[in-house]
């Protein structure tokens, strides 16, 4: 992302960048990927963000604010406050709301496809996001979050394979508490899936597939829904 990006140009390139994966990976025109791109629910929403009142806004203003709200809304328990003195033990999904891990490193992205799934889920399904947007920011998430009842991790990330992540989650190593995973990702190369489930992954999901298919697969991994077919 370059320094002077507008919201706007970062989210075309966003869109852009998935036509092309989409392009090469079904051998379709460019145009006509980017089309069934920009129709999705996440492009939907992204197109939404390029023509709001941020869309002049520098990207990385608008990213840095965003993470800051996060934070902000985040437990102060979680984040180096005082410590919790409530030995109980900590158990996932309380209540009905369910709790993602989200690893996605473009940001535009990030932010629409979890209000795409938290508006597909609800009523039924209350769900809520830690974000990350790589390796490093996953592992600290896990080591401060508790209660998380699965993961949503692509698999190009900046510092490293998201496949990497997901054998962790899966196999419960290395003081981290496993967690069952979906892998997200734009590359349809069947060489992609082989690998995200010789890794461990519950399944591998299309960055373009419907609403109603990632939020059915999304039920299934969390126990909410049930596997068809």
């Amino acid at each position: 992302m370059r320094a002077e990006q507008t919201v706007s140009e970062m989210v075309v390139e966003v869109l852009a960048r998935r036509a092309e994966a989409l392009s090469e990976g079904t051998g379709r025109p460019f145009e006509d990927a980017f089309a069934e791109v920009l129709d999705t629910p996440a492009g939907r929403l992204l197109g939404e963000l390029a023509e709001g009142p941020q869309r002049h806004e520098r990207a990385a203003y608008w990213q840095a604010r965003l993470r800051n709200e996060r934070e902000a809304k985040r437990p102060a328990a979680l984040l180096g406050g005082e410590a919790s003195t409530d030995d109980r033990p900590r158990t996932r999904g309380r209540g009905t709301q369910k709790r993602l891990l989200l690893v996605e490193d473009n940001e535009a992205f990030r932010e629409a496809f979890a209000r795409m799934l938290e508006l597909e889920l609800a009523p039924e399904v209350n769900v809520a996001f830690a974000q990350a947007d790589s390796l490093a920011e996953a592992h600290a998430l896990l080591k401060e979050e508790y209660a998380l009842d699965a993961a949503l991790i692509d698999v190009g990330l900046p510092d490293g394979d998201g496949l990497d992540l997901v054998r962790e989650l899966e196999e419960d190593g290395g003081g981290i508490e496993s967690l069952p995973t979906l892998v997200i990702t734009a590359n349809l190369e069947r060489s992609v899936a082989s690998r995200a489930m010789e890794a461990g992954a519950r399944g591998v999901l299309s960055k373009v597939v419907s609403s109603r298919e990632t939020a059915e697969a999304v039920r299934v991994l969390i126990g909410a829904g049930r596997p068809t077919g």
